[in-house]
């Protein structure tokens, strides 16, 4: 783990905060010199030192202001009245393309490459991607499985299950072979009819029938 020094924050903090996180994500922790973080960020070499003598705590403040950027980008604004055959492709839809939007996906790559440094980035990013596409989904989980039209008894374990198959294609996209447009879509809508399959109310008489055979 990195030692936590203090920040002196100036003028130019943000600047830099922005220039050195476009940098990072680009070449990565060990990739990215400060030379580059300055002139994306066009401010002196100096002007970066006097508020961050250290790379790796440079490297923090600027992941966690990515991370921070990331909060409220996902909206699944899902019509309450659709039922879940309609609800939940969207819901996959929607999560797919979020999760592959190359943006987050190299913000995932940069954190993940460093994560023996830096864990505790690792875990905010972790937590905050969990709770971000978690609890959206378990809102219309749970909805639906109150109207009885999905037989689900834990909504947060399957709303992470929901969220795990629609970012199926996350892996080849980590390991730099993004999936095109219409393959991530596919993915999705696989994902939905998977999920409505395994969570689909058993009829009325099927559970009489079931019932009458105990």
């Amino acid at each position: 783990m990195t030692k936590t020094q203090s920040l002196v924050q100036g003028r130019k903090f943000a600047q830099v905060v922005r220039g050195a996180g476009a940098v990072f994500l680009r070449d990565g922790f060990a990739g990215a010199s400060v030379d580059d973080i300055a002139r994306t960020a066009q401010v002196s070499k100096a002007t970066i030192y006097s508020y961050f003598p250290d790379k790796a705590l440079m490297f923090q403040e600027a992941m966690r202001a990515e991370i921070a950027r990331m909060e409220g980008s996902l909206t699944l604004d899902i019509d309450p009245d659709l039922p879940p055959d309609r609800g939940v492709p969207q819901i996959t839809a929607r999560a797919a393309e979020w999760m592959a939007d190359p943006h987050r996906v190299s913000l995932c790559r940069a954190l993940l490459a460093e994560a023996p440094r830096f864990a505790d980035l690792v875990l905010l990013f972790q937590d905050s991607l969990s709770r971000m596409l978690r609890d959206p989904v378990r809102a219309h989980l749970d909805r639906w499985a109150r109207a009885g039209l999905l037989a689900i008894d834990d909504t947060d374990l399957a709303a992470r299950q929901l969220v795990g198959l629609s970012g199926a294609h996350c892996s080849l996209h980590l390991l730099g072979m993004p999936q095109a447009a219409s393959a991530i879509r596919t993915d999705a809508r696989d994902a939905a009819i998977l999920f409505l399959r395994a969570f689909a109310p058993v009829p009325r008489q099927d559970r009489r029938r079931s019932a009458g055979t105990r």
